[in-house]
């Protein structure tokens, strides 16, 4: 799931997945979501819930550059939130 494009509810791209916290029990945290940011400078990464992600197959590229209407891989093509991109920034920054 890592590097998948994440979007709002109007289809504009407000950040990438870059990581996924687990704790020692083995279940799923939550999201670390990357906004904003040129190469490495400026980013801000923001802690999300799983709970408040939809996940989608579809208006995307798979890797082997067909829709995932015609192909389908084991993962999703994209994570949908209901934030703009300013309100994902303004989140408190995760930090490791």
């Amino acid at each position: 799931m890592k590097g998948v494009n994440v979007y709002n509810e109007a289809n504009d791209k407000v950040g990438d997945v870059y990581d996924i916290i687990i704790d020692s029990q083995g279940r799923v945290r939550g999201l670390v979501i990357e906004a904003g940011g040129f190469l490495g400078m400026g980013t801000h990464y923001v802690l999300v819930a799983m709970s408040s992600l939809k996940f989608a197959n579809k208006a995307g590229k798979t890797t082997e550059g067909m829709t995932s209407e015609t192909a389908r891989e084991w993962f999703p093509d994209r994570a949908v939130i209901n934030v703009t991109k300013d309100q994902l920034k303004s989140m408190p920054e995760f930090k490791y």
